[in-house]
């Protein structure tokens, strides 16, 4: 069971957002990649509180943020030389179909502590992706529309179960 929410308002939360009802009994835990049925849509589990009734849960109230997109995450795991004898980096699959949401940065831009200073002022999106893909700084996050990004920071205590990660238009080979 879902409700809209109240503050429809504001698009990200009007675009992305939706209060949830869980069972009891249910499974999913926060990070976790949930499908409606029939209409296929796509949600990533933000938080999971549960409603007490004398100490037992009778149902879980979650925040679900849609899935905009899916793709596979890759890192670099060195360099090789390519047919005209140049250095290009060696990518492997970290996971394979990650489900995650892309959208534009929604608070400014904060400077991290170990954040590349090369960097700064480049227009950054946000990926909010499950922490359980493990994705790491300077990976590359390929969308299966054909889209390349690469993983500038990564912040992990945003959210339980989900990384908020900055990331950039990946111009790397």
């Amino acid at each position: 069971m879902y409700d809209l929410n109240a503050q429809v308002t504001k698009p990200f939360i009007r675009e992305f957002f939706l209060d949830a009802y869980f069972p009891y009994d249910t499974l999913a835990e926060t990070g976790d990649v949930v499908q409606f049925d029939p209409d296929g849509r796509t949600f990533m589990v933000m938080n999971k509180t549960p409603d007490m009734l004398r100490n037992e849960p009778m149902e879980y109230g979650v925040v679900l943020y849609a899935a905009n997109t899916s793709g596979e995450v890759w890192y670099s795991s060195g360099e090789a030389y390519n047919s005209q004898y140049h250095k290009v980096p060696v990518w492997l699959k970290r996971s394979v179909e990650a489900y995650a949401l892309i959208t534009e940065v929604l608070f400014g831009y904060g400077l991290e502590s170990d954040e590349e200073i090369g960097y700064l002022g480049i227009n950054k999106n946000e990926l909010y992706i499950p922490h359980s893909y493990g994705i790491q700084p300077m990976d590359r996050f390929f969308i299966n529309s054909g889209e390349y990004y690469m993983v500038t920071s990564v912040r992990t205590r945003r959210f339980p179960g989900v990384d908020v990660c900055e990331i950039t238009t990946d111009n790397r080979e």
